[in-house]
């Protein structure tokens, strides 16, 4: 079913008729300002943003690498697969595919390589979004939009990085273009690529759904209303193509540990929602990520959108990702990259603000223009300057050297046990090296969000990880002060094997008492 009377495209803002080169002047600055900030300092080690995040990514591209490599020395080939192997699979290692095969045609395996992967990702999401802005609102609204989009230092950090959150965002972004254009011409051919663009992207990343649902279901509740949508053959063939793709592989596939990773990180935090200390520690992350005054405004924003279709597709996206914290309250208020998929919301809020005062600036005279051009330049320059500066004054390139020298100096005849950075991915990846991980301060804290009662039995759980393990490996030196018990035990009953720059190794097989 079509609609005979599709919805015509907004009006644009005399502001573009008016100041033509100055607004794809501005357009094409944005474009290279946020290429150039996100392609600084590209060959930094991913240490930067949750190493243990994209080191994962990185051991997982690898093994795949050295399975398609011909020329792979076997034994180089059995540890990557096997260090992948121990891996749990949370989702289809899709970007990680896409950059082995990268690896193959490089000839090598450069961790640069996933970065620009991720950046063209966030920049092929800003052209869309910039599109819809457009569509909704107006050029000069879409270019508020893509400012804020582009420059916003946390998104410029997490947009550089080896984890499929930028991809998973293009396809949120795409996803929500093509379910806007649908709901301005209902057509087969753009019901069936919002179906398409959803199902891969929730098939990407599965908690996708959280936003795509509520924007999907308000546009065609506030385009049809509720009798016409379920009659209407278009949108339950979209809704279809929407879940079959992602739950061929999430429940058909690994339905299991879909299950039982929504059960640990989920349902067993659910308690963290009675607190009130959860709320205000989520609202200072995003504070922190994002400016509250700027969150408030954008939500004020909601309300300027004209049509109610703009206002609900919006407000889905901004439920969606409130329903996302909700679902997975820990990490909502502990990991940054959770809170990604609201900055694309978020800036598509300012749309119809940025329209607002860049049309009552142009009825303005010519000093108070000025002022305002002054104004923005501020607004460009600081946030660009504060993301380029944390992208450029960090370098991790010495300090994988030492972890590539102690991979080296480990023994391979024995297993490990680690009390070690990024549960031991930083030994695995660049050390080469299988560990067993031994929980940190933050893990016993994550226990007790959790509503585990107690400290751990030191004893019984130190028995418990080093059964078969023939060494303990130390890195984490603060972490090991911080558990006396664990220290006193180590270092009055066990002898050191070895020990160099930034770790000690104890030898579990002879203790001094046994």
């Amino acid at each position: 079913m079509t609609s005979p009377n599709p919805v015509p495209p907004p009006a644009q803002a005399p502001f573009i008729g008016r100041y033509r080169p100055i607004f794809y002047l501005a357009l094409a600055g944005l474009f290279l300002l946020g290429l150039g900030i996100r392609f600084t300092n590209l060959t930094n080690p991913p240490l930067e943003f949750h190493p243990t995040r994209q080191l994962r990514s990185a051991i997982i591209a690898r093994a795949i690498y050295y399975q398609m490599l011909p020329s792979a020395d076997p034994t180089t080939r059995q540890m990557a697969i096997q260090l992948w192997s121990t891996l749990e699979n949370l989702e289809p290692p899709n970007f990680e595919r896409l950059v082995a095969l990268t690896y193959l045609a490089a000839g090598g395996e450069y961790l640069w390589i996933p970065r620009v992967y991720s950046i063209i990702f966030w920049m092929i999401g800003g052209l869309a979004l910039f599109d819809l802005a457009r569509r909704m609102i107006s050029r000069a609204g879409a270019l508020v939009t893509l400012g804020y989009y582009l420059l916003l230092p946390f998104g410029a950090i997490v947009s550089r990085t080896f984890q499929p959150d930028s991809l998973m965002v293009m396809g949120i972004i795409l996803s929500a273009w093509a379910i806007y254009r649908w709901s301005e011409s209902p057509t087969w051919r753009w019901a069936i690529l919002a179906g398409l663009l959803s199902g891969l992207t929730m098939f990407i990343k599965i908690t996708a759904i959280f936003p795509l649902a509520p924007i999907a279901a308000a546009t065609v509740l506030s385009r049809f209303g509720l009798r016409s949508a379920l009659r209407n053959r278009q949108v339950w063939v979209m809704a279809f193509i929407m879940g079959i793709i992602p739950w061929v592989y999430y429940i058909g596939t690994i339905g299991s540990s879909s299950a039982g990773h929504f059960e640990f990180w989920s349902l067993s935090f659910a308690g963290l929602l009675l607190k009130p200390r959860f709320y205000v520690l989520w609202l200072n992350l995003l504070s922190d990520l994002m400016s509250l005054a700027v969150i408030v405004i954008g939500l004020v924003g909601i309300m300027l959108f004209s049509r109610i279709t703009q206002r609900m597709l919006v407000l889905g996206w901004w439920v969606g990702y409130a329903l996302y914290g909700f679902a997975f309250p820990y990490h909502i208020h502990t990991h940054e990259y959770y809170s990604l998929m609201l900055v694309p919301a978020i800036a598509l809020s300012l749309a119809p603000v940025g329209e607002l005062i860049i049309n009552k600036v142009t009825l303005q005279p010519r000093v108070w223009q000025v002022f305002t051009l002054a104004a923005l330049f501020l607004a460009i320059a600081y946030p660009s300057w504060i993301a380029y500066t944390g992208i450029k004054g960090v370098n991790y390139r010495d300090e994988i050297l030492g972890w590539i020298k102690m991979g080296k100096a480990l023994p391979s005849d024995g297993s490990i046990i680690a009390l070690t950075h990024d549960y031991g991915f930083r030994v695995e990846y660049y050390g080469w090296h299988p560990v067993s991980y031994w929980p940190t301060s933050i893990d016993f804290n994550m226990d007790a969000e959790r509503g585990d009662s107690g400290s751990p039995n030191f004893e019984q759980m130190f028995k418990e990880k080093t059964a078969g393990k023939d060494y303990f490996l130390v890195t984490l030196f603060g972490e090991l002060d911080a558990q006396p018990a664990l220290k006193d035990r180590l270092y009055n009953n066990y002898p050191i094997y070895a020990q160099g720059d930034g770790y000690v190794l104890f030898d579990l097989r002879h203790p001094k008492n046994p």
